[in-house]
């Protein structure tokens, strides 16, 4: 193998639409496909292409243009190929291709198996050679499936051409899985299963983690690691969360339905960065982060001021609108001592829980009516800043 399977897809003129991700590609109305020789069964002259744990399995994006390629083939009028790659480990869970034979197998025909695995069949003691690639595919049809398409619609999650934002609850429910079988991911499996760049991944996890707050669970994006097993010191920057283990621990309790236990944590420093983070130096701004993070005074609501503060602002946010009870808190107002017995509506006002923690930090206030927000946060909250507050 002299070069990339890359470079060798773009060399026959039907280059991959992703490296990191796509396990194919097509051109009009030319297909060619990876397979695996160790799935490769010499006496059918089969190849899978869909197995079915994999169907079943996670949603991604190279998972998503494979069934795209595959019904297109099904349905007909295409010149289908595969080129067949070994492992370098096929029991890997990410597999790294060690070789490839520097030729393509025209398929013959989709076939099912009773397991519902969909299998290319390839053409009896025939490949055709990159350079023979153009003349024979202008002459090649693989065969029409018989019936309708063997696989869901609804497995089709459409995560090869979705925005961004129609990402995000794919992304979720993958990490919500993570966190039933109390495990993690790294960074690069999120960039290579949902087709997310490295530019738009911090805001990924960041529209994530915020969904996570507004709705007062525990950060599911705390479930993304790097390779050392730690987060972003973006959990920090924008969360305030420190220890990522114990946010992951949260994670795990609430999402298998376990009681949630208090952490005591004892916050020094900021964590510390690893060498593929994007990474603050300034020791300084490291230090007032922590002093923000640690000047918060934690203590349970009283039930009485809470829900009168609740029932006086109608269940909606002060500021932002939010009308979800489990995502709303009741907050003092700069001033008033609830150790005083301050206890009354006028005494509060109704937050989004992530809000409430700005205010009390001192890095939001509402200033003739209006919200402003501090400097170091108002980035994340453009959308708010300079809004009339306690509109409906």
């Amino acid at each position: 193998m002299d070069k990339s399977i890359t470079r060798f897809f773009s060399d026959l003129g039907i280059p991959l639409r992703n490296q990191m991700w796509s396990w194919g590609a097509r051109r009009d109305n030319v297909i060619v496909l990876r397979t695996w020789a160790d799935e490769y069964d010499v006496k059918s002259r089969r190849v899978a292409l869909l197995r079915r744990e994999t169907l079943l399995g996670s949603a991604s994006a190279g998972l998503d243009e494979r069934l795209q390629h595959v019904k297109a083939i099904w349905n007909g009028g295409i010149a289908a190929y595969t080129v067949i790659a070994t492992a370098q480990d096929p029991t890997a869970k990410r597999r790294v291709i060690e070789s490839y034979r520097d030729a393509l197998f025209p398929i013959e025909a989709l076939d099912v198996g009773v397991d519902g695995t969909l299998f290319a069949r390839c053409a009896k003691l025939i490949y055709v050679s990159p350079r023979e690639f153009h003349q024979h595919s202008a002459n090649h049809r693989t065969q029409t499936g018989d019936g309708p398409f063997p696989v869901d619609a609804a497995l089709e999650s459409g995560l090869s051409t979705a925005s961004f934002h129609e990402k995000l609850p794919h992304i979720r429910s993958w990490l919500i899985d993570l966190a039933r079988h109390r495990s993690t991911a790294q960074y690069g499996d999120v960039m290579r299963g949902y087709d997310v760049q490295h530019g738009t991944l911090f805001n990924a996890l960041k529209a994530l983690g915020e969904q996570c707050v507004a709705a007062s669970e525990p950060v599911i994006t705390s479930l993304v690691v790097d390779k050392n097993g730690r987060c972003s010191i973006g959990l920090f920057d924008v969360f305030g969360i420190a220890d990522d283990a114990a946010e992951r621990e949260r994670c795990y309790r609430h999402w298998n339905g376990e009681p949630e236990e208090a952490v005591d944590v004892a916050l020094t420093e900021a964590p510390a960065a690893t060498d593929d983070q994007a990474v603050d130096t300034n020791s300084n701004r490291a230090r007032d982060r922590v002093a923000r993070y640690m000047s918060i005074e934690i203590r349970q609501e009283q039930t009485s001021f809470r829900k009168a503060v609740f029932e006086a602002h109608n269940g909606r946010c002060f500021i932002s609108g939010c009308d979800v009870p489990e995502a709303l808190e009741a907050a003092h107002l700069h001033g008033r001592k609830w150790r005083e017995g301050q206890n009354q509506a006028t005494d509060g006002v109704l937050l989004r829980r992530d809000l409430h923690a700005l205010y009390d930090r001192g890095l939001l206030d509402f200033v003739d009516g209006v919200a402003r927000f501090d400097p170091r946060v108002v980035h994340h909250y453009c959308d708010l800043e300079g809004i009339t507050v306690g509109v409906a």
